[in-house]
């Protein structure tokens, strides 16, 4: 793969990321020097985009110099966490996040199982029973609070941070029904959406428009549709 289908690739998958970094990812896992990335290259460049440091800080302060979690490291790890502390789980953990198989059949979780089961829903703090709607979904509108995004054009932080019509399609497709355009005076007079005295960048209001009309309506949030039209959405200016 070249540079440029690397980056289709990202984009193809939804992953963020810098041009610098991708290159510097790209040059360190090329090898070969060929301009190409082959096989193992491809996965080490994607070992690479996918590691979480964080995570990484956690395991190794549980795990000590073996760096590898047995079974009652895993089962101190789920106390502290306030979660069940027993052997059973802990082995269940490992039964279903370990990827490697003779780890697996010692009763150990290694860094890439420990990374996968954070980054699962267990590991999640979001309570798992509210993805389905249970509660009486009958009433008018107003009366609920609805999924809103605060400040939806920014991917990053408020001061500095790039703007991007993605950030909208990733809300939309996260099933927000609440939106915000922060509206501006733009050169020639086209409207510009962005976070207004700070060195935010700057997006077209056309495109943010553009955006929320092709993406407001891909998913559906299940059980609204029939209580509510299909032209429930609203935008924040």
């Amino acid at each position: 793969m070249s540079l440029e289908e690397i980056k289709d690739l990202l984009k193809l998958i939804n992953i963020e990321v810098y041009e610098e970094y991708t290159l510097l990812l790209f040059k360190q896992c090329d090898r070969s020097k060929s301009s190409k990335l082959e096989e193992h290259e491809i996965e080490e460049f994607c070992q690479l985009l996918m590691q979480r440091p964080e995570l990484e800080e956690i395991f190794n302060y549980y795990s000590g110099e073996d760096q590898i979690l047995a079974v009652r490291e895993i089962s101190n790890f789920l106390k502290e966490q306030k979660e069940v502390p027993s052997e059973e789980n802990a082995v269940e953990l490992i039964e279903r996040f370990e990827l490697n198989e003779k780890a697996k059949q010692n009763q150990l979780l290694t860094q890439d199982g420990f990374v996968m089961y954070m980054l699962s829903p267990d590991g999640n703090i979001f309570n798992h029973s509210h993805d389905l709607i249970y509660q009486d979904m009958g009433q008018p509108l107003s009366h609920y609070f609805i999924s809103s995004s605060h400040n939806t054009y920014l991917m990053e932080d408020q001061l500095g941070g790039p703007s991007s019509t993605e950030a909208y399609i990733r809300a939309l497709l996260r099933g927000c029904r609440c939106v915000e355009l922060d509206c501006w005076d733009g050169a020639n007079g086209e409207p510009v959406v962005y976070h207004g005295h700070t060195l935010t960048s700057k997006i077209l209001f056309k495109d943010v428009v553009t955006a929320i009309r092709d993406y407001a309506f891909k998913v559906r949030l299940p059980g609204l549709e029939r209580h509510w039209p299909r032209a429930t959405f609203g935008v924040v200016l």
